[in-house]
């Protein structure tokens, strides 16, 4: 907080530093501040990044609620829609990256299927409620994706670890509902009936990973 104390004091000379009568004042703009920080979940290159933005953008020193908007600025919910299309595409090879997290988990709450399969139109609403339910709250990195089930002929070890990952998710006959309740059975069948013969088209493991990924925010092989 001292660093980010003076780099304003450098930015606004005079302007700055005149907003505090005593090192009281100081203390109280150090806690308030940071406990901001905390809430927010900054990070210090979002800091760095409202720094830079408040050069731009006001003359005068930024209040807290002021800097909190630099720090996040708002997302172009169209731009970031053709992202996560694009970006849900290249996540099925393992080759994703994106420009904010929340984008991501944004198009996981709307689903790999029906970002991929339904038009911009019919998504938009969707992603916008989704990112919006995602930026209220903690917005944890980007998983890497979990390795597709070996198709015939592979190594046993995938297999084995194919197995390993459904006992994760609770994939037993007698577990075969979600913690919320959902009944993701089918999905679970369809995953064992690769596992077992390798043939199932990619297209309806997808759906059944999206329904087990939905019901238990794990991503399942």
């Amino acid at each position: 907080m001292d660093h980010l104390f003076n780099r304003f004091d450098g930015a606004y000379p005079n302007r700055w530093r005149a907003a505090f009568a005593n090192e009281q004042a100081v203390a109280n703009w150090r806690e308030s501040w940071s406990e901001a920080f905390d809430e927010e979940g900054l990070t210090p290159q979002s800091i760095s990044d409202g720094l830079k933005a408040c050069r731009k953008m006001f003359d005068w020193p930024p209040s807290l609620t002021e800097f909190l908007k630099a720090c996040k600025p708002p997302i172009n919910i169209d731009a970031a829609i053709y992202e996560a299309i694009d970006q849900m595409r290249a996540r099925q090879h393992g080759k994703d990256k994106w420009s904010n997290p929340a984008i991501y988990w944004a198009a996981a709450k709307v689903g790999e299927f029906d970002m991929l399969s339904q038009s911009f139109s019919s998504i938009k609403p969707r992603f916008e409620a989704a990112l919006k339910a995602v930026q209220a709250g903690e917005i944890l990195p980007v998983p890497a994706r979990v390795p597709a089930l070996a198709s015939p002929g592979a190594a046993e070890s995938t297999r084995e670890y194919g197995a390993k990952r459904l006992q994760e998710l609770g994939a037993t006959s007698a577990f075969r509902r979600s913690p919320g309740g959902a009944n993701i059975g089918w999905a679970i069948g369809i995953i064992e009936e690769d596992k077992r013969t390798g043939r199932v088209p990619l297209s309806k493991l997808n759906i059944a990973r999206q329904a087990i990924f939905n019901s238990t925010g794990k991503e399942a092989v």
